[in-house]
Formats: structure tokens, C-alpha cells, sequence
């Protein structure tokens, strides 16, 4: 069985557009919780994070 390599995708929630790509899921939720920080979260779109697989690319 071959191991699949998988990374976390913060995505936006309508487009599924790809914002940034982690490494690890903990990485991900930060990117997340520092983007609503941001002064202007008003502008930030609305993102999820995706876990994604090589077969899914």
C-alpha cells in the first residue's frame, strides 16, 4: 500500500478556490484565525479548510 501524501487547503467556502496550502492542519487554523484577526476581516472571504490527497489533485 502505497502512503498518500496528504496537505490542508484553505479554500473558499463558495468557489473552492484554493487561498493557501498547509502541510499540517494545525498550520491551517492558524492561517485562519490570523486572517479573521486582520483589521479588515470584513474583506476576507469565507474559508474552510479541505483536507486534499494526492489522488484528489
Amino acid at each position: 500500500m502505497r502512503n498518500k501524501n496528504v496537505n490542508y487547503e484553505c479554500q473558499n467556502m463558495f468557489t473552492h478556490e484554493v487561498i493557501a496550502t498547509f502541510d499540517s492542519y494545525e498550520k491551517a487554523d492558524t492561517f485562519l484565525d490570523a486572517a479573521y484577526d486582520f483589521p479588515d476581516w470584513e474583506t476576507v472571504p469565507p474559508m474552510k479548510i479541505a483536507e486534499v490527497t494526492d489522488d484528489e489533485r
